[in-house]
Order: C-alpha cells, then structure tokens, then sequence
C-alpha cells in the first residue's frame, strides 16, 4: 500500500493529547489574540496530520521523527533565574543594535531597556502589545502562517504562548539594527515555540538581526514562525544567523507579504546546526515590489539543511532573486527546493533563481530543485543549480604557489561564499559573519553558546 501524504501519527498523538489536557493553562498564560488561533490549528492538525516524504515541500525532511522525542514545553512560563540582559552579551563589534533577548521560548522582558531606535519604532512582548496596539496585533498575526495549512505552523500557533512584535510606523526609519537573540533556558531536552511579527507601515525602513543559538548538552527542538508585513515603499532587511549544535532540530517558517513599491531581504547564514529546515514564502501583492533572498549554510558531520522557498508573483512589475550556497562536509546533506509563481497577469515579472552546492566530503549529497511556473506573457525569470566539488585545477594552482593543501581548501571554501556574504548591507555584519566563516572552516568557533560567535 502506498504511503499517503499525511498521517496522524504517534509523534502528532503526543502533542495533541497534551494540548488537550492543558488548554486551559496555556490559555491562561497567552494573550487573547493567540488563544483565538488554536482552535483552527488543532482541527487542522487533526484533520490533516504530518506530511510525509509524499508530499513535495516535505521531501527531504522527516518531520514525524523530529517530532518523535519527548520534550518537555515551559506551559506555567517559568522565567529564567538569570537575567539575559545582565548576564549574557551579544553584539555585533563595530556596531550599535537594540537588543531583545527571547530564553527558551519566554520574552525577557525590554521594560527599561534603553531603545537606541528612534521615535515611531516599537518592539514589544505580545502581552504588551496586546494592551497598547490591540486592533494592529490581532489584524496581522496568524494572517499569512494561518492562510493555508502547513503542520509546523498549526503545530507552533497550538502552542505558542509568547513572542514579539516589531511595529515601524509610517515614514519612520529605525535609528540602528533591532537584534533578537534566542538562547536555550533549561537543564533539560525542551520544545521550544516563538514567534515574530514585523508590521513596517509605508514609506518606513528596519533592519532585524535573528540570532538562534543553542548548547550541545541538550536536544532541542525549536518551531519559529515569522510574519512581515511590508507596506507600500517600506524596506525590511532581515538578517538570520544560525549557532545551534548536534541534537538540536530547528524548523523556521519565514512568511511575507510586499505591497506596491516595498523592498524586503532575507539574509540568511547557518554556520553551526542539527537538523534545519528553512521554509520561505513570499507574496508579492503590490506592483514593484521587489525581494532578494539569500543564503548560506556550512554543515558537516551527518547534520541536514534543507531550504524550501516560494515566491509568488500575483501582480505586475515584480522582482525577485534567489541566491543560496551549501558547502557540505563529511557525511552532511543539503536540499534546496526554490519555487517562482507568475501568476496570470502579473507581466514584466523579472526573476533569477541561482543554488550552488560544494560537496567538500566525499559523502556529502546534495539535493537541487529550482523550479519555474509561469502564467504570463513579458516576463523574464530564468534559474540554475549547480553540485559539484572544490575545483582541482585552483587548487593545484594555489599549491604551485606554495599555499599548503589545508589552507588552500579553506581558502576556496570561504571563496564559495563570498558572494553571498557581499549582500549583507550593514558593514559591520558584513565583516564580521566573514570572519566567522574562516573560523568556521578553521574549526576555531566555541563548541557551545556563551552569547553567541558574533560577540565571542
């Protein structure tokens, strides 16, 4: 018998057999805006399952083993002893950010905190939120992960207690970068289940360093949804950097809606991780808008990364580029699958769709898929994929030049990434995720988190 696509497993009986013993006490420590949410994920869970290798967008990941462990979910909201902002550092050198530190999956709370963002930028914990922009929050949350069914995200809105909101309003443009750094809060293997949302009204500017880090002492499984709203002329620039370990499985959905005019990009760069997968969907609703997204991913050992990405082009005059590299070791796996749709009518549509793979180990494999699907006339969108190894021919030429075979490799690896790393558009951020890469192949980074390599 074939197997379908969807299943309600063992894995999934867990959760939803928790869910139902404790609703009402994560009701009791959740806004009412998020509460309004889980009734339609637990149907949805029910109904639909967990999608198996079936199904397209789940190909090279096993959710149902990922979710096969018990762990253990902070429900009461048990805040860490420690305070991150006293005791944990995380900046980027050269720089000034605003940082908001999330432990385990608890909003520390900013009240207090000095904001280095201007007039007209607010970042606030959900509770807050709710309290003082009621209306806003409760219009845009849920309103794009909730929009067609994905397991993760029904999985993360059932659970979910807490989580942030970045709010720019209308032809403000932040002072200097908004930083959130999530960092692991318990002596045990913990789920952990945040959430991020971006409103930035029209004609305002942001820019937002993700940073997710984890110790290797514990397994943790972390389920990240992340909704950004541009508005017409507005720009977001979101930088992601992963620092997790082996044991950890991360799954970050990456939702975004452009209206007319708006500038969003995606910068997104694993040096260290478990199991990552990387969901991105793009909808471009208003004509010029205009997206970039771009990635790296350095993975080795038999750790995974697998990057599935859609970009929807519903109207006219849109643009949008792809541009993501793996250089994967020893026995790792790699899987790109990156979607552009033209929709009928959405004309002078331009589009480039580029993924390189570097099997740097002999057993490393990588998976390619970039894919076209267009219903329109006048459009220009074209796409490549590349797997291949380090260039024989560069690398006898370095040793002619008396470059040692070690240094020669890691030079050439780091080559491999550069272009992708020249797209950060903060300087600072720009040189320093550089050196982390030649420290990375260098095996020279902390092994656990201590804050994370950016400030180390």
């Amino acid at each position: 018998m074939p197997t379908p696509k969807y299943q309600f497993t063992e894995s999934l009986k867990q959760y939803t057999d928790l869910y139902e013993a404790h609703s009402q006490l994560i009701a009791e420590h959740s806004p009412a805006f998020m509460n309004a949410c889980r009734k339609a994920a637990f149907a949805g869970l029910c109904d639909n399952g967990l999608p198996t290798r079936k199904v397209e967008r789940y190909k090279y990941t096993n959710v149902d083993a990922a979710l096969a462990p018990d762990y253990g979910l902070n429900l009461h909201r048990i805040k860490a002893d420690q305070d991150p902002y006293k005791g944990h550092l995380c900046s980027v050198p050269h720089m000034s950010t605003s940082q908001y530190y999330v432990t385990g999956d608890v909003v520390a709370d900013p009240t207090g905190r000095a904001s280095f963002l201007g007039d007209g930028v607010f970042v606030l914990p959900f509770a807050r939120a709710q309290v003082e922009y009621p209306d806003l929050i409760s219009h845009y949350y849920n309103k794009l992960a909730g929009k067609t069914y994905d397991a993760i995200s029904a999985l993360n809105s059932l659970f979910v207690q807490d989580g942030l909101l970045i709010y720019v309003k209308s032809g403000v443009k932040a002072e200097c970068p908004i930083q959130i750094v999530n960092i692991p809060s318990a002596g045990a293997d913990m789920m952990f289940n945040r959430r991020l949302l971006i409103v930035a009204e029209a004609d305002s500017e942001c820019s937002i360093i993700y940073c997710d880090n984890a110790d290797s002492k514990h397994r943790y499984l972390s389920t990240q949804v992340i909704e950004v709203f541009c508005e017409k002329n507005s720009q977001v620039d979101f930088y992601g950097i992963e620092e997790t370990r082996s044991g950890n499985t991360r799954f970050n959905n990456l939702y975004v809606e452009q209206q007319a005019g708006s500038r969003f990009s995606l910068n997104d760069m694993t040096l260290h991780n478990g199991i990552t997968r990387n969901v991105t969907d793009i909808s471009l609703v208003g004509e010029g808008a205009k997206t970039e997204l771009n990635g790296a991913g350095i993975v080795d050992g038999d750790k995974r990364i697998d990057t599935n990405i859609l970009v929807d082009h519903l109207v006219s005059n849109c643009e949008s580029t792809m541009l993501y590299k793996n250089v994967l070791n020893e026995h790792s796996v790699g899987a790109f699958a990156g979607k552009v749709l033209v929709r009928e009518g959405a004309v002078k549509t331009l589009s480039e769709q580029i993924n390189a793979n570097l099997c740097a180990g002999n057993d490393a494999r990588a998976y390619s898929q970039p894919m076209l699907e267009i219903y329109a006339d006048d459009v220009k969108c074209n796409h490549g994929s590349t797997v291949g190894k380090l260039d024989e021919m560069a690398l006898f030429y370095m040793r002619q030049r008396g470059i040692e075979e070690a240094e020669a490799r890691l030079l050439l690896q780091h080559a491999f990434l550069n272009d992708v790393i020249d797209h950060v558009r903060l300087d600072a951020l720009r040189d320093r995720l550089s050196f982390l890469v030649d420290q990375r192949f260098r095996g020279r980074m902390a092994k656990d988190c201590h804050g994370c390599s950016l400030c180390s």
